[in-house]
């Protein structure tokens, strides 16, 4: 597991080098004795097994005052593509939030490096936001924000998808959490589509991602237990997990997405934090980490070898 001593730890993304035998690992981290999440940066780690990990510097920090992405950092993810890297990061402003409601209003951009630790943003920034007809600024839910955030950039060749944690402009305000979708071709242009074809089940649908495992389309997401619409929460029977990572299954990458059952990942206790769970394929093999807690530190969970079937994404026995 990976600690950051002295820090609390968020949700975290990785990437693989394959010709090094790496992994590297983003994730959002910010002092225990300070502001509080407004401190957060993107840390930095590297591992050779997924076990054991060697802390870097920092890769991102806040903007300067007044920037896009002045006020707090959240989650993203990272790709290799025209020889260059590129992470996508959502993010908050002063200008349009507070330190007192961090996330209000959230917005993504890019950055760019050769090396996966010097990163440049890009000044195009930020990239997408929300906008109609499908997605929602202000949000109908239970947090009255505009959710734009956790981009998963998807490589399919010619086209680079992004993924975004956002809500659709209509239908039942506790069904509305969707997976927003954007496309590009060169990273710093990109339109916005209609939303990925999935079960509502939530009124967020976080930290969503796209993993084709051994043949079986997977959209792997989080979402707490009290933002599940009743008919998600009803096939718990009473155990609701507040904190947990789940999968649905379809026929190709934009969907049509299925849960089959709970969908739930892995099972834990339902008190429990295990949440913002990523897959990685590394050495041949699938394998799932999350973000945990105990006694109020956060770390990052062991490896948990993962398959997937026509029902989902299982931890194998």
């Amino acid at each position: 597991m990976y600690r950051h001593p002295g820090y609390h730890m968020g949700d975290a993304w990785y990437v693989v080098e394959a010709a090094a035998g790496t992994v590297h690992m983003f994730y959002l981290t910010w002092p225990q004795t300070g502001a509080g999440p407004v401190d957060t940066v993107i840390g930095h780690a590297v591992s050779r097994d997924l076990v054991t990990w060697r802390t870097l510097p920092p890769a991102l920090v806040p903007g300067p005052a007044g920037a896009w992405d002045d006020l707090k950092l959240c989650s993203g993810s990272v790709i290799r593509r025209q020889g260059r890297y590129w992470l996508a990061y959502s993010a908050t402003s002063s200008t349009d939030s507070s330190s007192a409601e961090p996330w209000r209003v959230q917005r993504v951009g890019l950055a760019v490096s050769d090396d996966l630790c010097a990163w440049t943003k890009l000044p195009e920034n930020p990239v997408t936001e929300p906008a109609p007809p499908h997605y929602e600024r202000l949000s109908t839910g239970a947090r009255p924000m505009q959710h734009w955030r956790d981009p998963f950039l998807f490589d399919r060749g010619g086209t680079v998808y992004q993924l975004v944690c956002a809500r659709r402009a209509d239908g039942d305000p506790a069904t509305r959490g969707t997976v927003a979708l954007a496309a590009s071709r060169d990273l710093r242009r990109w339109q916005l589509r209609a939303p990925l074809e999935h079960e509502s089940v939530a009124q967020e649908i976080e930290l969503p991602q796209i993993y084709n495992i051994d043949g079986h389309w997977c959209l792997v997401f989080c979402t707490l237990g009290r933002f599940m619409a009743p008919a998600f929460r009803d096939r718990f029977d009473g155990a609701v997990p507040e904190r947990s990572n789940f999968a649905m299954v379809g026929p190709g990458p934009f969907g049509p997405f299925r849960l089959h059952g709970t969908g739930q990942i892995v099972r834990h206790d339902p008190a429990a934090c295990f949440y913002a769970a990523q897959l990685v394929r590394f050495r041949g093999r699938w394998a799932l980490l999350a973000t945990a807690a105990d006694a109020g530190a956060e770390y990052i969970s062991d490896p948990i070898p993962v398959r997937a079937d026509d029902t989902g994404v299982h931890a194998r026995n």
